[in-house]
């Protein structure tokens, strides 16, 4: 399977990002914040034969420049993840003509990856799209998503203004792969 193919934080376009406090139970003070993350993602990967699944990784945006730094792996402690739903589709695609065409997203899921930033110190935790698609005799433009996160609460969280141009770490530069 090729990949995974990093995309920039700039081919993420379209999101929407919004955070809520939520109780994890009926009665008491197990306070949650459930966050929902929702765009688009440019991958213009085109393929003729065979069926060829490949993997993409990009950054889920909070604004313009800027992701989420998550504070710890562990859904224990504040800001920790305790759940995660995800749900990827297809968007724009173009078919070859007078072939069988395939188009599929095989699955989706995020993860919490630590990622290098230059002019910022450590390796921050964020959160990253990990998408698996299939294409036979098309060309495949961008996929959408909608992800909801709920994590142990936490007051204020870290937010940083990174590189448009930056991919997730693990996400080859897609030059000379399948991405046009």
């Amino acid at each position: 399977m090729p990949g995974p193919y990093g995309r920039p934080l700039d081919s993420v376009h379209s999101f929407h990002y919004m955070r809520y406090w939520i109780n994890s139970q009926s009665v008491g003070d197990d306070r949650l914040q459930l966050e929902v993350y929702t765009g688009w993602v440019q991958c213009e990967i085109g393929f003729v034969v065979p069926t060829t699944h490949f993997r993409m990784k990009s950054f889920l945006p909070i604004t313009a420049g800027q992701v989420r730094f998550y504070s710890t792996k562990d859904p224990e402690k504040p800001g920790g993840i305790v759940q995660t739903a995800v749900v990827a589709s297809l968007g724009a695609m173009a078919p070859s003509e007078d072939e069988a065409n395939i188009f599929a997203v095989d699955s989706a899921d995020v993860s919490l990856e630590e990622q290098t930033f230059g002019g910022i110190g450590g390796s921050p935790l964020c959160l990253v799209l990990n998408t698996e698609c299939g294409l036979l005799n098309g060309h495949m433009f961008n996929y959408n998503y909608s992800v909801q996160v709920i994590t142990r609460g936490e007051p204020t969280f870290n937010q940083s203004q990174i590189p448009t141009n930056q991919r997730p770490a693990g996400g080859a530069n897609p030059e000379g792969g399948p991405i046009g």
